[in-house]
């Protein structure tokens, strides 16, 4: 060999020499083996204080954080999904970060994936995970073989690429020389060095945005064992339903389908409530979401006794925050009259992590905070009410999610529940009314209960197809339609199909039905006829938002033969028929103010069941008509409804409650007495099917 090749040989092993990494053997075997057998020890241990971790545990775990622990722990190792609501800085995201590493290191998990609402928060946990690997001294003392090849790199990534190890197996405990190590340590995710008879060769951990494309995640032959789903909620999808049902929907899909075929993925949500309308409201609802096992957990589990003592803390707060400067930036006065009644203002109380407090050491030499309960309700003094109900008690107010400048929202309505079954008459209601709204190709009707003081109850409701064809223009096949879908509708509830009972068992049957004429007024006059006019009526809507936005009838000029009442009246029409008409505008507000009505109060209307979801369609329908402001001719700036979507349930919504204003339902004076409509005796559909049918 010639000095030139003996030249470049000797360069070669030098820099073979200078890539490669001695890995050390574990410095306590024993200790590793027995700290991975549980949860709680590893974590206090290697990130405990001495581990050289920024952010150590510092005090036992509380009862809450073990349960998050063991739910944590659940999912990694059998599977299926855990959604974990906590209070804002209770470390679920810490603790969950941590869990994965360990199991990670341990081999469990090979290819565990971050997800967060954006890619950039979700970027932070796997900042966190990859300073731990080179930066905790404790696991680079037990987990060599993973530390020790991410500390050669010297914050120099590149050299992940051509890296070898050398050392002895973990496994069995042979010697290996020069082995590629081959991993990643830049971008949004890394790869554990290939280090020969380590547990954690070659596992990978990603991250990922929700708002990112997320289907067919795969490297290197592998697909993701685990999701961890961190604050997946944003302001658009706290906010808005339709925002949240399609991150749902990437939820349950895309993530959901990332596993293999042997093996669904695991999914561990870990999530601080923002709304009622939010998708972690419903994925930590056991009801909505059951194979989630969803759990909430509240920093402030039970309230103090004395609520009369903290509203004078917080009125000392208030005082001591006022002007410019602020007297009492501090809150020293508060804290003090906090330490002179401790024992009081604790009494009751319980918090679920008393460590969360702030203890420093003011000027004056008192502490900032002496308890988790005066740190309670410094935020709420801070923050506001709602926002620790929401942050820290995972209990937004009922209405919080709500658009500003709506007056109703589907949410709102679908949450207005009875806890009565379907067709189960509450106690108390004297009259059970019908609302149709016709249109060509289906009749959408609602059935209601009523008590006298217009508290009101949503039995039944549905659609009844007409059947007619598609794109026809014949108007006789369209009024024979809409007559079948009304007399099939009427069979079912004289044959009993569609019965409503009291709880006693005793049978109710329709008091009053109004159904929409505006359509096809002949179709709608002639089923009238059929039926004798004394259980169903055509009505019209008039008013700025009704079926007739102009020439609106007057509601008190009085006529022979006109019945008149609260903004709706009963006009004679030729061939016997009586029409009724009314103030659509009027009878919308009314019955919106309803479903606005708190449940235990009266003048209330609850749809029936306990499913918020069963009512999701038609919430949608009584909804879908915004309150906007428009210029009329000779009256100037008025408030009308403008349809935003399909709203046939909304328009007989309110037909059935102008039927119970015509039998006497109003809000005032509402100790009413009234007739209880019987049942009308049961017939045979062959005795139905028999009666008089209109002409064609």
């Amino acid at each position: 060999m010639n000095e030139r090749g003996a030249d470049q040989q000797r360069k070669r092993a030098k820099r073979a020499t200078e890539r490669d990494v001695e890995i050390p053997r574990c410095a306590n075997r024993r200790r590793r083996n027995r700290l991975e057998k549980g949860d709680e020890k590893w974590l206090r241990w290697y990130f405990g204080e001495g581990s050289g971790c920024p952010d150590p545990f510092t005090y036992e775990f509380t009862d809450q954080q073990c349960e998050m622990i063991q739910a944590i722990q659940h999912a990694i190792q059998f599977g299926g999904d855990q959604a974990l609501a906590a209070s804002r800085g209770e470390g679920k995201t810490t603790l969950c970060e941590r869990l994965l590493l360990k199991y990670v290191l341990a081999g469990t998990l090979s290819y565990p994936v971050f997800f967060a609402a954006t890619s950039t928060l979700a970027m932070g946990s796997l900042e966190t995970l990859k300073d731990a690997v080179a930066e905790n001294d404790r696991l680079a003392a037990d987990y060599p073989e993973a530390c020790i090849p991410v500390r050669a790199l010297e914050n120099t990534p590149n050299r992940a690429h051509y890296q070898t190890v050398s050392g002895k197996r973990h496994d069995n405990g042979k010697p290996y020389r020069r082995h590629p190590a081959r991993f990643l340590w830049c971008g949004h995710e890394f790869t554990l060095p290939n280090v020969p008879g380590a547990p954690c060769a070659g596992a990978m951990v990603a991250t990922r945005g929700l708002d990112a494309a997320v289907r067919g995640l795969k490297r290197k032959g592998k697909r993701p064992d685990l999701a961890v789903i961190d604050d997946p909620d944003t302001e658009e999808t706290a906010r808005s339903e339709d925002q949240a049902e399609k991150l749902g929907k990437r939820i349950d899909q895309a993530i959901g389908g990332l596993g293999s075929q042997r093996r669904p993925i695991a999914r561990v949500m870990l999530t601080t409530l923002q709304s009622r309308i939010s998708v972690s409201y419903q994925y930590t609802d056991p009801a909505e979401k059951p194979t989630w096992k969803g759990r909430r957990f509240r920093y402030l589990v039970t309230p103090p006794e004395r609520t009369d003592l903290w509203d004078q803390f917080q009125e000392l707060r208030h005082k001591g925050l006022q002007g410019d400067p602020a007297p009492d930036p501090f809150g020293r006065e508060a804290h003090k009259f906090y330490l002179s009644n401790r024992a009081e203002m604790d009494r009751g109380a319980e918090v679920a992590n008393p460590n969360r407090f702030d203890p420093a050491e003011l000027p004056d030499g008192s502490q900032m905070e002496a308890s988790s309960l005066e740190h309670y309700y410094n935020e709420v003094v801070r923050i506001g009410e709602v926002a620790v109900a929401t942050e820290y008690d995972n209990d937004p107010p009922e209405d919080a999610g709500a658009p500003i400048g709506s007056s109703l929202t589907a949410y709102r309505v679908r949450h207005q529940l009875s806890g009565y079954p379907r067709r189960i008459v509450p106690p108390e209601c004297l009259w059970l009314t019908f609302g149709g709204d016709v249109a060509k190709h289906a009749l959408h009707w609602v059935v209601d209960a009523w008590r006298g003081d217009a508290t009101g109850y949503r039995l039944d409701y549905g659609v009844e197809e007409t059947n007619t064809q598609p794109g026809t223009t014949d108007e006789a096949a369209i009024d024979m339609g809409i007559l079948r879908a009304l007399h099939t509708l009427r069979e079912r509830f004289l044959s009993g199909e569609y019965e409503y009972r009291t709880s006693d068992g005793e049978v109710r049957s329709i008091s009053l039905g109004l159904i929409d004429a505006h359509y096809r007024k002949l179709a709608v006059y002639q089923f009238v006829r059929d039926t004798g006019q004394r259980q169903f009526m055509g009505s019209m809507g008039f008013g700025l938002s009704g079926d007739h936005k102009r020439g609106a009838p007057s509601f008190t000029a009085k006529k022979r033969g006109r019945k008149l009442g609260d903004q709706w009246r009963v006009e004679p029409q030729p061939g016997g028929i009586k029409l009724v008409e009314m103030d659509s505008d009027h009878w919308k507000l009314w019955k919106e103010d309803r479903y606005l009505t708190p449940k235990d109060r009266p003048g209330t209307f609850l749809l029936f069941g306990d499913k918020p979801k069963t009512h999701f369609a038609l919430s949608k329908h009584v909804t879908n008509e915004e309150i906007q402001e428009k210029y009329v001719k000779g009256r100037g700036m008025v408030r009308a409804f403008e349809q935003t979507g399909i709203n046939h349930w909304k328009d007989a919504d309110y037909m059935s409650a102008v039927a119970a204003s015509m039998l006497g339902v109003k809000l005032l004076g509402g100790e009413v007495t009234g007739r209880v409509v019987a049942p009308a005796p049961r017939k045979r559909l062959s005795e139905l099917r028999a009666e008089k049918r209109p002409r064609g």
